[in-house]
């Protein structure tokens, strides 16, 4: 039998979903017929309603939890911001692939790097007043709501607060 490695009332992260609470740890099955199986069961922070069962022996939905960040993790990787580069791949597939990848590793100087490459995309795009592709944009939403639930909730501040402590800490000045 698999062993839980976080406990129940602990906050974790499950892959894009963002902060979940570990509800319980229980011996489920899903189908008749089919045997039991310990569950994590996750309720989802932002969204009280969403559970999620994980099932403590599938490695690769496992792997996708981990403890939420300590504000010292947060430090580093704004220091560490500068340390991998990433660039825009024209190639529009390709792109979508590269940046899925870094979202779905979770909150990282690569995630943020990645967000950083996509504003200077945007800002480019509109100087010749076109827009992002709608792609790129959703996925800079998607990677800006997970960086923003998680500081905010170990750093204590709202998440709207987040932007402008990230800038504060680089520091970047104020958009216009």
């Amino acid at each position: 039998m698999e062993e839980a490695q976080f406990e129940v009332g602990q906050f974790v992260v499950y892959g894009t979903n963002g902060i979940c609470t570990v509800d319980s740890v229980e011996l489920m099955s899903f189908a008749a017929g089919m045997p039991k199986e310990m569950y994590y069961v996750l309720r989802q922070k932002k969204n009280r309603a969403t559970q999620f069962f994980v099932p403590l022996n599938n490695e690769k939905l496992t792997s996708k939890l981990r403890p939420l960040m300590q504000k010292e993790d947060i430090e580093d990787i704004l220091m560490g911001l500068s340390d991998e580069d990433v660039t825009w791949n024209k190639d529009r597939r390709a792109r979508a692939e590269y940046f899925k990848s870094i979202l779905s590793d979770g909150v990282s100087s690569r995630l943020l790097n990645m967000i950083t490459c996509i504003y200077e995309q945007k800002r480019m795009l509109a100087r010749i007043n076109k827009k992002l592709p709608v792609t790129d944009a959703t996925i800079l939403r998607q990677a800006e709501k997970l960086v923003e639930e998680e500081f905010g909730h170990v750093l204590q501040l709202d998440p709207e607060e987040v932007p402008k402590y990230i800038r504060k800490r680089l520091h970047i000045p104020e958009e216009e």
